[in-house]
């Protein structure tokens, strides 16, 4: 269930910079650690234990689940300094050559790697080059990486993570739309991803800047929820909403839950359907992932479809992909309910199928779900649930998208990049290319505001709906 937000505007106390793995006696971190300035206008906790509901009078909020037993836990410590945002971490990794010769062309095998982060090692990881539509890069560019700290020697994590990826920035060439979005999930009480910026070393060369982000399986799953031991499933870019890969408990390979879902939505009538998939899936979740999705303008995620001809006025080609894609769904053993999880959030604020600012802050965010994001599409067809998604994203406009808050967030990420200059040799962007793609997050971060609310009391006038019913 969603929870009460960490509002925005609340101050980031800075983290520890010592580092340790696997217990407290390890080395500290040798991070580049660079203050931007004295307050950090976000909550970056991921913790989505419930707080004071914030008051509001004009819109709906999420369902309170202050009663909600037991508490979802807390990232733990050392986690949190791997993912310190505040810090330019080092990442060097040691590939022996035939290993290397092993990596390109890419396949789901790693290699080993000799991994040290922020000065701590762990020796018996396992790299792989990504492979995300669009982004991959060959050993001879700039490629992006999957670690997993566990592929060679059960049980080995380092900073208490066994999973994350280093990517390449190949879209978001301002380097700040993953934090920025996945914080807003946070704050609107929805487990997402940290990240950090990292400098990456292979081999002694240095490739260039990365966003280094957590994975969610199975030891993230113990930082997020109560109860971790639930079926994790991927979306795989294709197909409907109720056709995902399971990523957690393989061995078993139950998927009758998965199966329940996909059985209501095919066969459920009308007048049942908001009650039987209530019964399965966080429909109040759902409410608040939607309005942050459209509200970031996240077109390669779950639900917010710009491929319709229309919808969007560009000058490059339109966004083009009308499938679910970039989420986890989670079956929380808790609740006995299904959850979704935010992921690749790079082609957000603004950003099309490139590196252009082709999808503007007035690009509206009422209109059908892709046609196979089943369970959404079916919940849309009920006039009751749009007023409800309208009311969650006033919502969240008032209670946790705060504008300067979140430019001054980018800014604060902006000058590790700066702090970095973008010199490895790998690197193919340029300063000037990135202060431009900062520039034009901030015009959207500002601007955005002002038009969704402007579209959505258009829209209520229309529906004959009170604004701020």
């Amino acid at each position: 269930m969603t929870t009460a937000p960490h509002h925005l505007a609340l101050s980031l106390a800075l983290c520890l910079m010592g580092i340790s793995c696997g217990d407290d006696t390890s080395p500290e971190a040798s991070g580049t650690s660079v203050s931007a300035s004295s307050t950090v206008p976000l909550d970056t906790s991921p913790s989505t234990s419930p707080s004071s509901q914030p008051s509001t009078s004009a819109t709906s909020v999420p369902a309170d689940t202050s009663t909600t037993p037991p508490s979802q836990p807390s990232p733990s410590e050392l986690s949190e300094r791997l993912f310190d945002p505040t810090v330019l971490h080092d990442v060097s990794m040691e590939i022996s050559a035939a290993d290397l010769a092993l990596l390109d062309p890419p396949s789901d095998d790693r290699v080993p790697v000799i991994l040290t982060v922020d000065g701590v090692t762990a020796a018996g990881a396992g790299v792989r080059l990504k492979q995300g539509l669009g982004q991959f890069q060959g050993l001879d560019e700039k490629p992006g990486f999957s670690i997993e700290t566990d592929e060679f020697v059960d049980g080995l994590e380092l900073f208490d993570v066994d999973r994350f990826t280093l990517g390449n920035a190949t879209w978001d060439h301002s380097f700040v739309n993953e934090q920025l979005v996945y914080e807003l999930y946070r704050a609107a009480g929805i487990p997402a991803a940290r990240t950090a910026l990292a400098r990456v070393t292979v081999n002694g060369e240095t490739f260039g800047l990365y966003v280094m982000r957590e994975t969610p399986g199975e030891r993230w799953l113990t930082q997020y929820f109560a109860d971790p031991t639930g079926n994790l499933y991927e979306a795989p870019g294709s197909g409907p909403d109720t056709v995902l890969d399971l990523r957690t408990n393989e061995r078993r390979g139950d998927m009758s839950d998965l199966a329940a879902i996909a059985e209501v939505v095919a066969t459920a009538s009308d007048e049942d359907y908001r009650d039987a998939i209530e019964a399965l899936v966080d429909v109040d979740e759902l409410l608040t992932y939607w309005a942050i999705e459209a509200l970031t303008a996240h077109w390669d995620g779950y639900v917010y479809d710009l491929s319709s001809p229309g919808r969007v006025q560009m000058t490059t080609r339109a966004p083009a992909n009308p499938w679910p894609n970039n989420f986890f769904a989670y079956h929380d053993p808790t609740t006995d309910l299904f959850v979704f999880i935010p992921h690749g959030a790079d082609l957000t604020l603004g950003l099309a199928s490139g590196f252009v600012y082709d999808i503007g802050p007035s690009t509206p965010v009422l209109f059908p779900p892709k046609v196979d994001a089943t369970i959404a599409t079916r919940l849309w067809a009920d006039p009751t649930f749009r007023a409800e998604l309208v009311d969650r994203i006033l919502w969240v406009l008032d209670e946790v998208w705060d504008a300067q808050a979140l430019v001054d967030r980018a800014e604060q990420l902006a000058t590790l990049v700066r702090a970095d200059g973008l010199t490895g040799s790998r690197e193919s962007i340029t300063l000037s290319r990135f202060e431009q793609a900062l520039a034009d997050r901030k015009d959207f971060l500002t601007r955005r505001p002002d038009a969704v609310r402007a579209e959505l009391a258009a829209w209520q006038a229309a529906n004959g709906q009170a604004a701020g019913s």
